[in-house]
């Protein structure tokens, strides 16, 4: 029987010692993009995604209210009844009064429907004749609606956006 010479085994490059070690503040560098920014916009932020993306749950949930609210029943694909559908409230605004209540209660109800996690709070309906470039046409007003709303879960609270449609009088 033959022994076997023994080798000094050499750690030199398995890795660095615990004094060599530099640690950099981590980058904050969204993970996982919730969804994509509407209106749509080429990304410009050099990461990989082609189109701005939302990746905070806040920034989504807004985003997707004001979607809910500017859809209409029937243009959304495979979702007839998905909307506010403020489009078919807009074509007779000459009772604002009655507009007014009308179009919070789409809101309301399209919002308990489709997004049950916002707590609408307050919904402001307002109008104008004028754009910022001037009068509008005749016959034709702008109606900007103003929501408030929380999110428990997420703890936002009284958290506004503005909607703006144009309304036939």
């Amino acid at each position: 029987m033959t022994v076997k010479s023994r080798r000094k085994l050499n750690f030199k490059h398995s890795g660095t010692n615990i004094a060599e070690r530099q640690f950099s503040e981590p980058v904050n560098v969204p993970s996982v993009p919730l969804g994509i920014k509407t209106p749509l916009r080429l990304n410009t932020s050099g990461l990989s995604n082609l189109f701005e993306m939302n990746f905070q749950p806040a920034d989504q949930i807004h985003d997707n209210l004001i979607n809910l609210i500017k859809t209409n029943h029937g243009e959304r694909l495979g979702r007839a009844n998905y909307g506010a559908n403020l489009k078919s409230l807009s074509f007779d605004l000459a009772y604002v009064g009655d507009f007014e209540q009308a179009a919070v209660e789409n809101i309301r109800l399209a919002t308990e429907k489709s997004m049950p996690i916002i707590e609408i709070s307050n919904v402001a309906v307002s109008t104008s004749n004028h754009e910022k470039d001037g009068p509008l046409p005749p016959g034709v007003a702008k109606v900007l609606i103003t929501v408030t709303y929380n999110v428990p879960r997420l703890k936002i609270i009284e958290k506004k956006l503005q909607a703006v449609i144009y309304a036939g009088g």
